[in-house]
């Protein structure tokens, strides 16, 4: 689990210290603030570092970054740390300054009572054309991040990353909606698919349900998988493309978390209550919660709504707040 998050001078402006636990121990909780103060950044940040995409690191402004797992059934944590230093110059004739190099040095400590222990370090530079270059091992560190997994829904698409070998590149993918009917399919077809599934489908049919599409219902059978049936005379069939924004949203949230992202992985969702109505943000803590207790996920969520949280103030952490405190 991913206990606290602290930083120092992010965009050179702000430190946070963020503890993500909830003193009932429920594992969903909300960073909140207005505009300009860094929620999707931070989520960014914690994705690409669990990918070791440290391309898009460098380039965020911040002096340091603290990550603080612990380990299940352990009295262990783990502080994983990125310093990032950038060297500036006048460039010749102007008044402009200009960068000519960043670089990140990476810890991971191993830390028991107060002792602290450097597992492995390495540092990472980017020359002025965009060129990484890596001094060090990194093997323990890769190893780390390879049993802790995160997955990333960000404004009606998955990011899910993807490692291109052949250019030694990370890149995202897109899930088509169309395809989930298909799997829906495809999983009720196998009998021993359909019982290692049945709790995340039954999970699927109530949550939808829950939000009471307008004038349609949602039918799941093996024939086609799932699908949504107009309630007029015709009882027409829907494709999942006439769909309202909202109700999109909401498939592709249910359905990815549901089906789609590693049970006990460290799921981010950012501004979640896009395109949704009112009531089903009210319903969303509700939701997010059910399927986090039948996956074993993790959840951080970066919102501007209370409403999605139903202001239970106790678990979100307002980043203006922090701010103020310092």
């Amino acid at each position: 689990m991913l206990k606290r998050i602290k930083l120092l001078k992010l965009f050179n402006l702000y430190n946070y210290d963020i503890d993500l636990t909830n003193s009932d121990s429920s594992m969903v909780k909300f960073i909140t603030a207005p505009n300009g103060y860094g929620k999707t950044t931070i989520l960014d940040i914690i994705n690409a570092v669990m990918h070791g995409s440290y391309g898009k690191v460098v380039d965020i402004p911040f002096r340091q970054v603290d990550l603080y797992f612990d380990e299940d059934n352990s009295d262990v944590e783990y502080r994983y740390s990125i310093a990032r230093n950038e060297e500036k110059v006048n460039a010749i004739d102007t008044d402009l300054v200009q960068s000519i190099g960043k670089n990140l040095k990476i810890q991971l400590f191993r830390i028991k009572e107060i002792e602290n222990h450097l597992v492995e370090q390495f540092t990472v530079t980017q020359t002025p054309d965009g060129i990484l270059n890596t001094k060090g091992f990194t093997f323990n560190i890769e190893m780390f991040f390879a049993s802790r997994t995160s997955f990333y829904l960000t404004d009606n698409r998955m990011l899910n990353w993807k490692m291109d070998y052949e250019n030694e590149k990370l890149s995202l993918i897109d899930r088509p909606l169309s395809k989930y009917p298909s799997e829906m399919k495809e999983i009720l077809s196998s009998e021993s698919q359909t019982k290692e599934f049945d709790d995340r489908i039954n999970a699927f049919r109530e949550i939808i349900n829950r939000c009471e599409f307008a004038g349609k219902y949602l039918e799941i059978d093996k024939r086609f998988g799932f699908r949504f049936v107009a309630d007029d005379e015709l009882n027409t069939i829907l494709t999942l493309d006439q769909l309202s924004s909202g109700e999109k949203q909401m498939i592709i949230q249910v359905y990815e978390l549901l089906f789609h992202a590693q049970t006990g992985t460290l799921v981010m969702i950012d501004e979640p209550e896009l395109s949704l109505h009112m009531m089903w943000q009210m319903n969303y803590l509700k939701n997010l919660s059910q399927i986090a207790k039948l996956r074993g996920f993790q959840c951080i969520v970066a919102t501007h709504s209370p409403q999605i949280f139903n202001s239970l103030w106790s678990k979100s952490v307002d980043l203006f707040t922090l701010s103020s405190q310092e």
